[in-house]
């Protein structure tokens, strides 16, 4: 597996860049909700999987409420295409592969340093924004089984364009209380904090 670092010099230069493309792409951010930002104990991260957006994105979210070293779990296949990521903060996860189980312990590694926010997406590949069953895998599961205490944040994201050039994108911020749930029970807590966004969003819309 590739592991992450955040090597100071890059990411500076991401740490400018992502606002800036954020800002020249989108028409604005509307962010729905807020992160408190725990300093005694680490932050994990679950999303609905959208786009290569994503972890910029939450980025943007970690910058705002967090202020933590982020750590996004990526496909080993997109990161060796761009390893430049694992220089800011991506690590990798090779499903089907024996190197799994390496992905998972560094995630629950990465876990337990206070300082850190982990991002995953368990339903493994990209859905559309509406109507995702987020049948999560398994592996997320064992990694809260092996954290201490962390902080569980949701968040969902949703674009639109209406009558405008450039999109609005609007980012749903949650927060659930620790446990070391089975991956049935974390699924359906994030898919009732998912319908709940899509309810407001839907009003939004009208």
């Amino acid at each position: 597996m590739i592991k992450s670092e955040h090597h100071p010099v890059i990411t500076k230069i991401f740490d400018w860049y992502i606002p800036h493309i954020i800002k020249k792409d989108f028409a604005r951010v509307e962010t729905i909700g807020e992160w408190q930002s725990i300093t005694d104990r680490a932050s994990l991260i679950i999303g609905n999987h959208v786009s290569w957006w994503d972890g910029f994105w939450v980025l943007h979210l970690n910058h705002k409420f967090l202020h933590k070293d982020l750590h996004v779990m990526i496909l080993e296949e997109q990161l060796k295409k761009n390893k430049i990521l694992s220089k800011v903060g991506a690590y990798s996860v090779n499903p089907g592969s024996r190197s799994v189980v390496e992905s998972l312990k560094y995630t629950a590694e990465l876990l337990s340093d206070k300082n850190n926010a982990v991002v995953v997406y368990p339903q493994g590949r990209i859905s559309t924004f509406t109507g995702p069953s987020f049948n999560f895998k398994p592996g997320i599961e064992w990694v809260l089984k092996k954290s201490n205490p962390i902080q569980l944040l949701f968040y969902t994201a949703f674009v639109d364009y209406f009558s405008e050039r450039k999109p609005t994108l609007h980012l749903y911020l949650g927060e659930i209380e620790f446990q070391h749930y089975s991956l049935i029970e974390l699924r359906d807590k994030y898919r009732d904090f998912y319908s709940h966004c899509l309810s407001q969003y839907a009003k939004k819309e009208l």
